[in-house]
């Protein structure tokens, strides 16, 4: 029951990577499937503590289900940040998914 319910979720929650980057929605409406951001964050980014722990759940729900969709998003996300510079090699806490440039 809980692994059906957790593919279920899995399902509803990948619309929140439709973005330019593949960088995801901090926040997603289940029914309609439209995202955005918090309005306080920089710029509408999105969170790197947020979209980089998903990075976790979303691996391991691809075992589990043996949908490769889940890795996919997540392996999207390592890939746009490999390709970013980074200021004094670190990730800053905000990127936005539009465009694919860190926040402040």
């Amino acid at each position: 029951v809980f692994r059906r319910k957790a593919v279920e979720l899995g399902e509803k929650l990948l619309p929140a990577f439709k973005t330019p980057t593949g960088i995801p929605w901090a926040l997603l409406n289940l029914k309609s499937g439209i995202g955005r951001n918090w309005p306080w964050a920089s710029g509408g980014s999105s969170i790197l503590a947020e979209y980089g722990t998903l990075h976790l759940e979303f691996m391991h729900l691809s075992k589990l289900s043996g949908n490769p969709e889940f890795a996919q998003k997540v392996m999207n996300i390592r890939k746009v940040l490999n390709r970013l510079d980074k200021p004094q090699g670190l990730y800053p806490n905000y990127l936005n998914p539009n465009s694919g440039q860190w926040g402040q």
